[in-house]
């Protein structure tokens, strides 16, 4: 009769990077479910803004037509700053923020919260279009699909690294300041990509200004995190 083997006991393993960023990711998106702070405040605002620029802007079809794609941008800006104001909140309101640093890598935090910055901001830019589509008469062509796709990621990193460190600070003037500042090669590039007849080096464009951006973010957060 054989005598079974002992295996050796194995220390539990950390969770990886990706895990952890998936688990911030839709700890995030779980938590927005709940509250629907973004939810109730961001969609509203759009729809009141586009309904304002049609009646400043008159009832000419041709010249709401031309301000749409950048109106878009601009309420995707504007909508950028109270979403930075949330990127701590939750944490902060519980009292689990330094918690939340200590057990989660801070690579892990800034793909987690950039991720789930990117799906609202894509979000907010998708229901703007369809409202300048229908109340502007306006045509988006396909090259804006993937203008507001790479241009929402550059503009959630930069939502990400000032709302970790200014949303703690409570400095809203600052915060909105340098999150619309930041975007500026979004707004410029996105509108252009939805006027032109050749969107390709807009889109060059905003896939150097995501680069940057993300690079220059993963690379303070950390550092900023820890201040």
């Amino acid at each position: 009769m054989t005598r079974p083997t002992l295996r050796p006991r194995t220390a539990r393993t950390e969770p990886g990077l990706l895990a952890q960023a998936v688990h911030i990711l839709r700890r995030d998106l779980a938590v927005e479910a709940a509250t629907r702070d973004a939810a109730a405040s961001v969609p509203s605002f759009v729809l009141v803004a586009v309904v304002l620029a049609g009646l400043g802007f008159g009832p000419q079809r041709a010249v709401l037509a031309a301000v749409a794609p950048g109106l878009v941008w601009l309420l995707v800006l504007t909508a950028a700053v109270p979403l930075a104001r949330g990127v701590t909140a939750a944490e902060l309101d519980d009292d689990a923020w330094d918690l939340l640093r200590a057990v989660t890598r801070p690579a892990a935090l800034f793909l987690g919260k950039t991720a789930s910055l990117w799906i609202q901001a894509a979000l907010t830019w998708t229901f703007g279009a369809l409202l300048v589509t229908v109340l502007m008469d306006a045509r988006l062509p396909p090259a804006a699909l993937a203008a507001a796709a790479l241009g929402t990621l550059g503009v959630a990193a930069d939502i990400v690294l000032f709302g970790v460190v200014l949303g703690r600070l409570r400095r809203p003037a600052l915060l909105s300041t340098l999150v619309l500042t930041a975007g500026l090669p979004a707004l410029l590039a996105g509108t252009q990509t939805a006027v032109t007849e050749d969107p390709w080096p807009w889109l060059l464009l905003l896939v150097v200004y995501d680069v940057v951006t993300v690079t220059t973010a993963w690379a303070t957060f950390p550092v900023l995190l820890d201040e």
